[in-house]
Parts: structure tokens; C-alpha cells; sequence
């Protein structure tokens, strides 16, 4: 790993804000400090924006020594689209590719121009195949393992398109080699990225393919010295992003740029969760596209970008609005042949289909936690062990704790 999210169990009070924030349950209280289940987090980044004794922190070193001191001959930044709400207003945007090359790159692929590329995919995907309703969007991965760890029911309505950063790295490593007859292995791509969950795609991806970057950057860790590199007057060298996929930053943005006409864009955890347990009992299965973004108001609230969500958003919505778009996407032309071999699409591993749920099983399931969860007191206390009453009856369903480690019930007892 590049990075993850550490935990300092000296600064844990035991205040159990993580725990009931967690939106995969993979946090409990046990001996008065939080413990984390590895396997469930999903590097949503709702922990460190929670706590108020800075338990949690995204760790960040691996990617800066491998930037400088690898061997490697040539290194390509692949910025997310929220990094240009990041900069003030009448901050000349197009200057900001040719500062991340002054930090040390040899090339920068937009990820707004593969963000072009996947908009016309998911729109020609949504149109053609109509078996499935609603399509998932695959852009948070967040939000697809929160699909996969809480409603594994629903991942045959993830749209299983490849989402922009991934296809920018393949784009780019392609070019790389192609332009200076270079070999894969020569080659380096680093994303910068948002938030903490742009890891796990790395890392361990859900999906049967190899990832294209190898390094994530969190944006925070990289601002200050491209923030200066920006405003240089003598910063003259400019490159623009699509306006178009600059909006993939925000809430709603993607189904826009793939003129959607109907679609559901939900942000921020508990909401997706509301989304995905109506999905799961049979309804909305009248919208075409879910567009899920775990953080709140989409990309722009991930938890490396440094300002507040809401003035990002303005941000990127004045920049698409108020400049004419002079972009010149590299691999547009490309796209009807790129489309037609498949090149967007992906399959879930094998063992990322098992143990998936029908319909029936799926109501089973919420039916049974539900009786085990009338039965608790509906305090919410967290004595147990467990952020809420649900998520233990949830805990005693996966037989992960018993029923009466709840304090209440085993005093009655």
C-alpha cells in the first residue's frame, strides 16, 4: 500500500463517533478503544472527518520516494477533475498540467479527457442493454464496496465500466510507449487523487483486469508546491482539461456529461444507503442510472481535496459555465473503435459473484435481522459492541457476536 488510513489508539477516547459513522460496520468498541475490521474498510475516509481527537489520519510516503528515486524512465501524473475547484476563482486553469510537470512528471493525462471517453460509453451502454434497471455507476469505489460488503445482491446492477482513472492510465502508458518505444515496465503512472478509497482500486480492484496506475497521491500532499508553480507568471505553457469531464468532480456531473435523462445522483454514505436498500427491495427499477458518490456533493468532498466541498463545487460549476471549452482530447476520434472491442467493459471476478443474494433471498435476509432486531432494545447505545441496535442484529444474523452481548438484554437476563 501507498497509503491507509492509520489509527493511533492513544488518541482514542472511545467516543464511538467512528463507529456508528462507519458505513460498513467494520468498526468496533472493544475494551473502550475503536478496533477496525481491515476487511470491511472500505477507505471511505467517514472516520478521519468524524473524529474530533484526530485518531484517524491518511498516511501518505511510499509514493513520494518511488516519484524521486526510482529508476524508472518516465513518470505520468494523472490529476482527479476536482483538483482545478481546489484553486481560486480567476486562477488560470490551463495552467495547471504544465505545473505538475515542473514537480517532476514527463507527462500529464487529464482525467477529464477519459472522463469524455467513459460518458459516451455509459451512455451508448444504457441505451443498448436494457435487462438491467437501475445501472450503478462504478466511478466511487466506496460506493462499490460498499455494494459488495453490505448488498452483494446488487452487483449485477454495477454498469461495470471501466471508471476514468483507469482508462487514462492505459491511454497514457499507450502513448508513452508508442511516442519514445518505450517499454511498460519503464513506465510509471501516478493519480492524484481525492480521497483514501482510489487505494483499494489500485491496489485490490473489484473487477477482473490489472490496474493501469501504480501510485496514488493524495491531493492535499501535492497542493502547496503546485499551487505556487500556478500562479508563477512565467507559468506561460498551457494545456486545457474537458470542461465537461471536469464536472465528474461533482455531484450529478457524470450523468450530465453522458446526457442522461433519467437518473438518480445520490452523495454522502447514509444517503446511498437509503438508495441501495430501495434497489434491493425491487424499487426504482424505473431509473436507468444510479450515479453514487460516497462523498458529500461528490469527488469535491473527498477527504485529501483542501477546501470545503461547497465552494468547490461553485468552483467547478463557475469554471464549465463562464470559459468556452478549448479542449483537444487526445483519443476522442478513437472512441466508436475503442468502444466496439470492448475496451470500457470489465467482469466481475468469480469470487466477487459467489454468495450473491436473489431478490427472495435478499427480503429473507432483511426480514430475518429485522425480527433479531425488534427483539433489542432499540437504544442504540453501542454498550455492545456495535454502533446501532440493527448492526448488531446484523452482527448475530453473520454470526460475528451473539445476541446477548447486548448489556441490556443481559441484564434482564
Amino acid at each position: 500500500m501507498n497509503f491507509s488510513i492509520m489509527f493511533d489508539e492513544n488518541k482514542c477516547r472511545g467516543c464511538t463517533n467512528c463507529m456508528k459513522r462507519c458505513p460498513t460496520q467494520a468498526i468496533r468498541l472493544i475494551d473502550g478503544k475503536a478496533f477496525i475490521n481491515t476487511a470491511k474498510c472500505i477507505h471511505c475516509g467517514e472516520c478521519i472527518k468524524i473524529c474530533p481527537y484526530n485518531a484517524y489520519t491518511p498516511e501518505s510516503i511510499e509514493w513520494y520516494n518511488e516519484m524521486h528515486d526510482s529508476p524508472k524512465k518516465y513518470k505520468i501524473a494523472i490529476p482527479t477533475t476536482s483538483l482545478y475547484g481546489q484553486f481560486p476563482r480567476g486562477t488560470d486553469i490551463c495552467k495547471v498540467q504544465n505545473s505538475i510537470l515542473k514537480l517532476g512528471f514527463d507527462f500529464v493525462y487529464d482525467a477529464s479527457w477519459a472522463a469524455d471517453l467513459v460518458a459516451k460509453a455509459i451512455k451508448l451502454k444504457i441505451d443498448k442493454e436494457k435487462t438491467v434497471r437501475p445501472y450503478i455507476a462504478t466511478y466511487c469505489p466506496a460506493a462499490v464496496r460498499l455494494i459488495k460488503y453490505r448488498y452483494p445482491s446488487l452487483m449485477d446492477n454495477l454498469i461495470l465500466i471501466r471508471e476514468p482513472m483507469e482508462i487514462a492510465g492505459i491511454l497514457s502508458r499507450e502513448r508513452a510507449r508508442q511516442k519514445f518505444n518505450l517499454k511498460d515496465e519503464d513506465i510509471q503512472v501516478f493519480y492524484i487523487s481525492p480521497c483514501p478509497a482510489k487505494l483499494l482500486a489500485v491496489t485490490n480492484p473489484i473487477g477482473d483486469y490489472k490496474p493501469s496506475v501504480d501510485w496514488v497521491i493524495p491531493l492535499n500532499k501535492i497542493y502547496g508546491e503546485l499551487y505556487r508553480e500556478v500562479i508563477r507568471e512565467d507559468n506561460l505553457t498551457c494545456s486545457y482539461p474537458s470542461l465537461s469531464g471536469m464536472k465528474w468532480a461533482v455531484a450529478g456531473g457524470q450523468s450530465e456529461h453522458a446526457e442522461l435523462k433519467n437518473y438518480l445522483a445520490v452523495h454522502g454514505m447514509e444517503n446511498i444507503i437509503q438508495i441501495l436498500e430501495e434497489i434491493e427491495n425491487g424499487k426504482l427499477s424505473d431509473i436507468d442510472y444510479v450515479e453514487a458518490s460516497a462523498c458529500v456533493n461528490g469527488c469535491v468532498g473527498g477527504t485529501f481535496n483542501v477546501v470545503n466541498p461547497f465552494i468547490a463545487t461553485s468552483n467547478i460549476n463557475y469554471i464549465s459555465n463562464s470559459l468556452e471549452d478549448e479542449c483537444i482530447n487526445p483519443d476522442i476520434d478513437r472512441f466508436d473503435v475503442m468502444y466496439e472491442s470492448g475496451f470500457f467493459n470489465y467482469k466481475l471476478k468469480e469470487e466477487e459473484r459467489t454468495g450473491k443474494l436473489n431478490l427472495k433471498e435478499a427480503v429473507e435476509r432483511h426480514e430475518r435481522i429485522k425480527e433479531i432486531c425488534d427483539m433489542l432494545p432499540g437504544l442504540d447505545c453501542g454498550s455492545c459492541g456495535a454502533p446501532t441496535c440493527l448492526a448488531h442484529a446484523e452482527d448475530v444474523y453473520n454470526n460475528e457476536s451473539e445476541f446477548y452481548d447486548c448489556v441490556v438484554l443481559r441484564v434482564k437476563k
